[in-house]
């Protein structure tokens, strides 16, 4: 008996230390990291020059007066400008008309479950175990029994289009007429569109006209240099849930 109550007590000391070091971890800031997935898809003859852009709402009801159309289209026009476009001064000017689409859908809620040992005061789980000694049971030790538990968490879906259409088949026929399509879609814990959007537009800058054939998975974070140019001056100093 006294054995197992050292064996109990170093069980004790060794969970402490580790629930120490765990929460040592937990509190170090992590960067801030998304894993986007991308579709990308281009028509077989659209313009490769003289890309001359404006960028326009593509959300229903969306107006180019909103402020976070304004700030969103910022962060397209930089990855534009990277890509080769030029920022036209009207829409008479340009060739190409872009439509950008955003939001986040509605909250998913996802359940798991798991198993965790079940434990006495020294540490041990104990299934009760007939006695040969007396006429009853006893608290045997050694792990070996399990509690259920189900935990749950939610996320958001937070997704960008991008449209370069045809300008000439907009104002003569009112008519999105696609020469490429780039679309962009994050799931995580923030509904944040503000904080996700730079890293989106990010990460898909180099699909921008192209065709990737599928879907594509690409991550990124905080550390990510042109991440970081787009953000200018604003870089967020407390880490945010993904």
């Amino acid at each position: 008996m006294n054995s197992n109550k050292l064996k109990g007590l170093s069980y004790r000391v060794l969970m402490v230390l580790l629930t120490a070091l765990l929460t040592a971890c937990s509190t170090t800031p992590r960067p801030l990291q998304f894993r986007t997935e991308i579709d990308a898809l281009a028509a077989v003859s659209h313009p490769q020059g003289n890309m001359r852009f404006v960028v326009l709402p593509g959300n229903v009801g969306a107006n180019e007066q909103d402020l976070q159309f304004i700030e969103f289209k910022t962060y397209i026009e930089k990855v534009l400008a990277n890509r080769g476009y030029s920022k036209a001064s009207s829409l008479q000017d340009s060739n190409l008309v872009m439509f950008l689409s955003y939001g986040v859908g509605a909250p998913e809620v996802h359940q798991y479950s798991y198993e965790v040992p079940m434990w006495n005061d020294m540490g041990y789980y104990y299934p009760y175990r007939m006695s040969r000694f007396y006429n009853g049971y006893y608290p045997g030790f050694g792990v070996g029994g399990y509690s259920q538990r189900t935990e749950s968490y939610t996320t958001f879906r937070r997704y960008l289009v991008l449209e370069a259409c045809d300008k000439d088949a907009y104002l003569q026929q009112q008519q999105r007429k696609q020469l490429w399509k780039t679309s962009v879609q994050s799931s995580g814990a923030s509904n944040d569109l503000r904080l996700v959007f730079p890293y989106m537009a990010a990460a898909m800058q180099a699909y921008l006209g192209t065709n990737t054939g599928h879907m594509i998975t690409v991550d990124i974070d905080e550390t990510d240099p042109l991440a970081r140019s787009l953000l200018g001056p604003y870089q967020p100093s407390v880490p945010q849930p993904r």
